[in-house]
């Protein structure tokens, strides 16, 4: 038998906010977008960055698959022969800030040159001294398009009755995604030596990677070379050793395609967008909120660049499991199991161009001093070029450098409807481990992490548990029918069985453990240039002392022991690890009761009365974790109370 299928999908969403207009002097103007740390952004709505607001984004994506599968059985063979093309199309548009977005510490408004936590963040706004500018001028687009495609062979092997093979093959190949009107570029820096060996012999600031436009010059249309090496097996046994017992085991390399995200950052920046960023250090004033940046020229003043690696590989993932399951009776069954899922080659931000701790101007102690012009680079006509370089400081580089594993022991219990009750309870203790965040990680002062890595140059300090690590999970529903009215054992005929009969309840009981988060300073204090917004060094925890708080300690504005952490030094980083605080956990149990009405034999009505959270429970969310603004320690926000609602659901 062969099947062919043809589909077409299309997504498209628009978000974002309009920029306000001002009334500034009598005059209806737009202003830049201001963020001082720890209150509410401020003026216009800026670049579009998400969870926290700011311009407008259109996003169109287009995705055509043909897909042909050949099915053959013969004897104990059941074969399958398949393959599947996809062309991509990732279309994205923002607006630009060419007015710029400035952040607001409280380093410039503190009593000593020292990080002693004193200071507002909102005085340094009102003196105009910023410890980040940016803003980006030019188009804001990305035309993207990929080909990928795969061929699969898969065997299920009947050995005999009580063993059953599954082994197969499967071939997939997806050059790196690509702009039709070459509008991405990226950096080659295999021409200079790498920032470690910088550090060590100098000069600082000097050598000059290769900024080229992808697709043109020799360089490979997606700014990176393909990856030919994907080549994913398959191989999973069931076996019934015996009666009513069913062991099953496999394992499988599974491949994953590249986030486009980080290829958007490559289409809005040079030779087509200017995006320039100003960083200065928390402690010393040098970016004034008055004009500080140049025109539209490209030379003079320092630029941020984004980049992939020429040769990254394709992110895969090792998977296997072992399981055992028992049946207890015909309609009852327990199962244990193991299970573990690697993540090797996955994209991290890793940015190759920050400096060391220090408290001298950041600039001239990076390892790299500007980015030299491929032959290739052609800029617009709106775009003044001097000379044949540009300066730089923060670069941000989405390899594929990062790692993750995850190991759980489960149990679950089923028992299947029958006699009018079903349950199925289930519970796993599980650990995660990664040595990046996630790439589309919330980040922020609102997130759990942030990336990059506060060290691009120590990625091993990184290693900690995963932020959607949950060590105990433990979730049970059921289903019970009153045995009462029509059909059923008891009160099954009179006025009882009409007012008792066709009673249901159920409810879901789910209880887990808290979410590990970062424990963070606002501002660069560590004096590298670095981070994504503002938001990069680590706090230093105090010796023996426990963030952990007793039930009877612990209250909305104080969650966990704040006297367990301290900032570090200035211009030093902090010594703590990712994802060293366990966050509240979580407890809910949800309940429905509902009564159905039969009409006619092909026709009921039923009344439902669902509430969430029966109990009123209180679980928190988000625990501030920023450790130099006021919310630290507090709760940020917590799930839904308790909800009741009524419905009527009709049935024919």
């Amino acid at each position: 038998m062969n099947e062919v299928r043809l589909g077409f999908n299309r997504l498209q969403f628009l978000n974002g906010l309009p920029e306000p207009i001002f009334s500034v002097g009598g005059t209806d103007q737009n202003l830049a977008r201001f963020l001082p740390s720890g209150y509410a952004a401020m003026g216009g709505a800026g670049a579009f960055t998400g969870t926290q607001g700011g311009g407008t984004v259109l996003t169109r994506n287009n995705t055509y698959q043909v897909y042909d599968n050949f099915s053959w059985q013969k004897g104990r063979h059941s074969m399958r022969f398949g393959a599947e093309v996809l062309r991509i199309q990732y279309n994205r548009f923002e607006t630009p800030n060419p007015l710029g977005t400035f952040t607001f510490t409280n380093g410039y408004t503190t009593r000593t040159a020292a990080n002693d936590g004193t200071g507002s963040a909102l005085a340094s706004m009102l003196l105009g001294s910023t410890t980040q500018a940016s803003r980006t001028v030019g188009p804001k687009q990305l035309y993207g398009r990929q080909w990928s495609t795969g061929y699969y062979f898969q065997d299920d092997f009947r050995v005999s009755s009580k063993l059953t093979v599954n082994m197969g093959l499967r071939y997939e190949l997806a050059p790196p995604l690509s702009d039709k009107h070459h509008g991405l570029s990226s950096i080659d820096f295999s021409k200079v030596p790498s920032p470690q060996s910088i550090f060590l012999t100098g000069p600082l600031a000097t050598f000059k990677p290769t900024l080229f436009v992808c697709g043109q010059g020799g360089y490979p249309n997606g700014c990176a070379y393909t990856d030919y090496n994907n080549f994913s097996p398959r191989l999973d046994i069931a076996w019934t050793p015996f009666a009513k017992t069913v062991i099953r085991a496999g394992g499988g390399i599974y491949y994953a395609g590249t986030d486009n995200n980080g290829l958007y950052q490559m289409a809005i920046t040079l030779p087509n967008n200017i995006s320039q960023s100003l960083t200065a250090s928390n402690f010393i004033p040098s970016i004034s909120i008055n004009n500080p940046f140049t025109g539209l020229i490209v030379g003079p003043t320092p630029v941020t660049q984004p980049s992939i690696d020429l040769h990254q590989r394709t992110s895969y993932s090792p998977q296997w499991s072992f399981t055992i399951q028992r049946e207890l009776a015909r309609d009852q069954m327990i199962e244990v199991g193991y299970l573990a899922t690697l993540g090797i080659k996955l994209q991290q931000n890793v940015q190759p161009n920050n400096s060391q701790p220090g408290s001298a101007a950041v600039d001239p102690r990076r390892p790299y001093g500007g980015l030299v012009f491929d032959p290739g680079v052609v800029f617009p006509p709106y775009i003044t070029v001097q000379g044949t370089s540009v300066p730089v400081q923060q670069v941000n580089v989405y390899q594929m450098s990062a790692q993750s594993n995850y190991h759980a022991l489960f149990f679950r219990y089923e028992k299947r409807f029958a006699h009018g009750l079903s349950v199925l309870s289930a519970y796993t203790f599980s650990k995660a481990i990664t040595n990046a965040p996630q790439y589309r990680n919330a980040g922020g002062a609102n997130g759990s992490e942030n990336s990059p890595p506060q060290d691009s140059y120590n990625l091993r300090a990184e290693r900690a548990l995963a932020s959607f690590d949950v060590r105990h999970r433990w979730v049970t529903s059921t289903v019970y029918e009153l045995p009462f009215g029509k059909g059923k054992p008891y009160v099954s005929s009179g006025a009882g069985a009409a007012i008792l009969g066709g009673w249901q309840l159920s409810g879901i009981v789910t209880a887990q453990a808290g979410f590990p988060f970062t424990i963070n300073l606002a501002g660069d204090t560590a004096g590298i240039g670095g981070g994504t917004g503002g938001i990069l060094i680590r706090a230093n925890p105090v010796a023996g002392r426990d963030y952990k708080l007793s039930s009877d300690q612990r209250t909305m504005a104080r969650w966990f022991n704040t006297g367990a952490f301290v900032q570090p030094a200035a211009f030093t980083f902090g010594t703590l690890g990712r994802n060293t605080v366990i966050g509240p956990g979580l407890f809910n149990v949800d309940a429905t009761v509902a009564r159905t009405f039969r009409i006619t034999e092909g026709f009921s009505a039923q009344l439902r009365g669902e509430f969430f959270n029966v109990a009123n429970h209180s679980n928190y969310n988000l625990v501030g974790r920023i450790i130099n603004q006021p919310n630290f320690g507090g709760v940020l926000s917590q799930f839904d109370p308790r909800q009741i609602q009524l419905g009527l659901k009709l049935l024919f």
